[in-house]
């Protein structure tokens, strides 16, 4: 994996091509949930403050499906294609009949998903919600996936607890604090380095011709562009298994094809969304609605003891922001784009469902300070420039003096 910019994620795509999908991977291919640290004594977990990004969804690929079976099915009437391009042929005919012309809808796997977070934050902060106030107050994005997975979070939680009190809400002005992206005044630079990075990509594209066509010069007169068609097979690729297809679509390109795409995606991800030297200080800004959100809310519930728990699902790039805001080791460190090619994967704190969940602990004795740990897609992580309590335990004024700007 050396002759790759990150051996560690050529390494993981190769064992695991799920690795590829990036933000498009479904949770449980990406992530392994932890264990806890022991709190310090006296300390019991009190609230929950959350953000989860919405589930497995299908994709945006309606052009790229046509594309596909455009070339395959006229290969297949001239007599031109292999016995591999008909198999992508059946493969992307079943992703694509299965959007059934709906980008962007949650998947029944992305339903799943958040059923089992819930359950898996219930079974893991009991404490949390049989002996708080059971008031739990939930905000979503308008977006619909964002609803639903809102729904199925909560009706997991509902049927465990019934006694649980859940409102949720969802608006305009809600929008506003629970989804944020890059800021717009960026989009053109953001977009000259995606072009740059598009142009980088070099996918090996005879083999491409030679593994899907039996007559490779044939083929050139029915594929006009070999490099769109190789980056609409991996797009499907990556949202294959929304759907709960088993198959594995990278396979139909080389590996090389394959880390070439993730790279372009991955990087440009990260470069538009994360704490990037080029847009990080804009980004970080665009995320202040959100933080403030959060803070208000848990200094709220904290105080009046009358919330169990605080609840937002929106999307992947206020969830990466927000990590970087709060300066979640890991994801938060700054990169130009050559170092994100070298360090960054965004499989690890992206994928579908991802979340973010602030565990608020309080001890009996008198005057001790509120302590807050964070799990990153159900782990435990670490805040960069602040000294914990105890292993992964934060003093939460010490990590409001941090975020303040």
């Amino acid at each position: 994996y050396r002759d790759y910019p990150n051996p560690e994620f050529a390494r993981m795509i190769d064992e695991n091509p799920a690795m590829a999908c990036l933000n498009a991977c479904p949770y449980d291919l990406a992530v392994q949930p932890g264990a806890d640290t022991k709190a310090p004594r006296g300390y019991r977990p009190v609230y929950i403050s959350h953000y989860g990004r919405h589930g497995t969804r299908s994709g945006w690929d309606q052009e790229r499906y046509e594309l596909i079976l455009n070339a395959l099915n006229k290969a297949k009437e001239e007599g031109i294609l292999s016995a591999e391009g008909d198999s992508l042929l059946r493969e992307t005919a079943l992703v694509k009949d299965a959007t059934n012309k709906m980008d962007g809808r949650l998947t029944l796997r992305g339903q799943r998903e958040h059923r089992a977070i819930a359950q898996r934050m219930y079974e893991r902060f009991p404490r949390v919600f049989r002996r708080g106030s059971h008031n739990v107050r939930v905000l979503s994005s308008e977006v619909p996936r964002c609803i639903i997975s809102m729904a199925s979070f909560t009706n997991e939680l509902s049927a465990i607890n019934p006694k649980l009190h859940i409102v949720m809400d969802c608006g305009s002005e809600i929008q506003k604090e629970v989804s944020n992206g890059a800021a717009p005044e960026t989009r053109d630079a953001r977009r000259r380095i995606s072009d740059s990075l598009w142009h980088a990509v070099q996918p090996d594209t005879t083999a491409l011709l030679n593994t899907l066509f039996t007559d490779a010069e044939a083929a050139k007169g029915i594929v006009k562009d070999a490099k769109r068609l190789s980056q609409a097979i991996f797009a499907v690729g990556r949202i294959s298994r929304s759907f709960d297809y088993d198959f594995n679509v990278f396979r139909h390109l080389d590996f090389g094809t394959v880390y070439a795409w993730s790279d372009y995606n991955n990087v440009y991800m990260y470069t538009g969304q994360c704490n990037s030297l080029e847009f990080g200080e804009s980004r970080m800004k665009q995320c202040e609605p959100l933080v403030g959100n959060i803070v208000r809310l848990a200094d709220d519930a904290l105080e009046s003891g009358k919330v169990s728990a605080d609840l937002r699902f929106g999307h992947d790039y206020p969830l990466m922001a927000l990590c970087c805001y709060l300066g979640i080791e890991g994801i938060s460190e700054r990169y130009d784009v050559a170092g994100a090619q070298k360090h960054f994967i965004s499989t690890l704190y992206s994928p579908f469902a991802g979340n973010l969940q602030m565990i608020f602990y309080r001890s009996r004795k008198a005057g001790s300070p509120v302590l807050v740990k964070f799990l990153l897609n159900e782990n435990e992580v670490a805040i960069k420039g602040l000294e914990p309590v105890q292993g992964p335990y934060y003093s939460w004024d010490a990590v409001k003096e941090k975020i303040s700007r």
